[in-house]
Formats: C-alpha cells, structure tokens, sequence
C-alpha cells in the first residue's frame, strides 16, 4: 500500500463542501445525480454547467470551479429544481 499525501490546498479544498453544507443548511450529498434539476430548469440554456454538475462540484470540493461559474448567478430561483427533486435538495 502506496501512502499519498495531499497538498495544502487539496485539504482546503476537501472542507469546502462542508463549508457550503453549514451556510447553505442544505446537505448535497443526497444528491444521486438524477438530473430532475437540470431537466425542469428554465435557464438551463444560459448556463455553463448544468445545476446537478454544480452539485457534484460541491460534493467534489471543486470550490474554484464553482466560485468562476456563471450558472450559479444566472439561477432564477424559481425553485422548480426543488419541487421536482426526489430527495428535496433545495438548490437554489
């Protein structure tokens, strides 16, 4: 078994989706990927990544490629994405 040590900014990164899940009081781990958000959202067009990518960036800590996304400004809130969510993760 090969020990690999990550970086500095690798465990920052990592407690990002923790981060967001404590300001958000939404937990993106739910989330399975089904694409019901992207599927009903009406802005889907004008957005760089899909609603359901943006959450798998979350739960990959992805903070960079979130935080430079122009899909997150551009969300309505219409909430269609959480009326229609089977596990009710609250996007928006």
């Amino acid at each position: 078994m090969k020990y690999v040590s990550q970086s500095r900014s690798e465990v920052r990164e990592s407690t990002f989706a923790e981060r967001v899940k404590e300001l958000s009081g939404v937990n993106f781990n739910r989330c399975y990927q089904c694409l019901t958000c992207a599927l009903g959202c009406p802005v889907l067009f004008a957005m760089d990544y899909f609603p359901n990518q943006i959450i798998r960036m979350v739960q990959l800590g992805a903070r960079s490629e979130v935080l430079q996304s122009a899909a997150i400004w551009l969300c309505s809130s219409c909430e269609t994405c959480v009326t229609r969510c089977p596990n009710e993760i609250d996007i928006p």
